[in-house]
């Protein structure tokens, strides 16, 4: 019991030290983003690959709400073409600039992974989807907040297909009849 407080206290402390990162980044607008993104372009790309594996992932660690992206390095490695010892070094460089938080633990078994989430800096600075919030706690619990996933295409995608341009709208009646039918 005792070394599972002291987990969830450690974690507590690196969460704290995250939020001083994110606090003293020099990012502080979208314009600051895009040039630290041309400055390191590998950041980008590994951020983007970040973001879409985050987005699919319900790994949790003790004492911190939100999910995490975790996988070992060896599997990050191979996911976005960069040697270990790069992908390290892009890692560092997002976690100094506040965007990216990491941190070492298990999940399931033996083997040492990589725990890894966007911050709510990053969320602010790139274009984020609207159910990111949730997924990284910072929006707390009822089923209004999380998000919602569309079944199928959207109407306006689906209403007119170039092949059917050439049959003119229905009218009212006949779609009446239609629903009556």
């Amino acid at each position: 019991m005792s070394k599972a407080k002291a987990e969830i206290k450690k974690a507590l402390d690196k969460e704290k030290a995250a939020k001083a990162l994110q606090a003293n980044s020099p990012l502080k607008t979208r314009q600051d983003l895009k040039g630290f993104w041309r400055q390191y372009p590998k950041a980008r790309d590994l951020f983007g690959q970040i973001m879409v594996t985050w987005r699919g992932s319900t790994a949790r660690r003790p004492g911190v709400t939100g999910c995490w992206a975790a996988y070992p390095y060896p599997w990050w490695s191979e996911k976005t073409k960069l040697p270990e010892s790069t992908l390290r070094y892009y890692l560092k460089k997002l976690v100094e600039h506040g965007l990216v938080e990491r941190q070492q633990g298990h999940h399931g078994g033996k083997r040492t992974l990589a725990f890894i989430r966007p911050t709510a800096l990053a969320l602010e600075l790139s274009d984020g989807r609207p159910g990111d919030r949730y997924h990284l706690g910072l929006i707390e619990g009822g089923e209004a907040e999380k998000p919602v996933k569309p079944a199928g295409k959207p109407i306006a995608e689906t209403a007119l297909t170039p092949e059917k341009e050439d049959h003119p709208p229905q009218s009212m009646a006949e779609l009446m009849a239609i629903l009556k039918g």
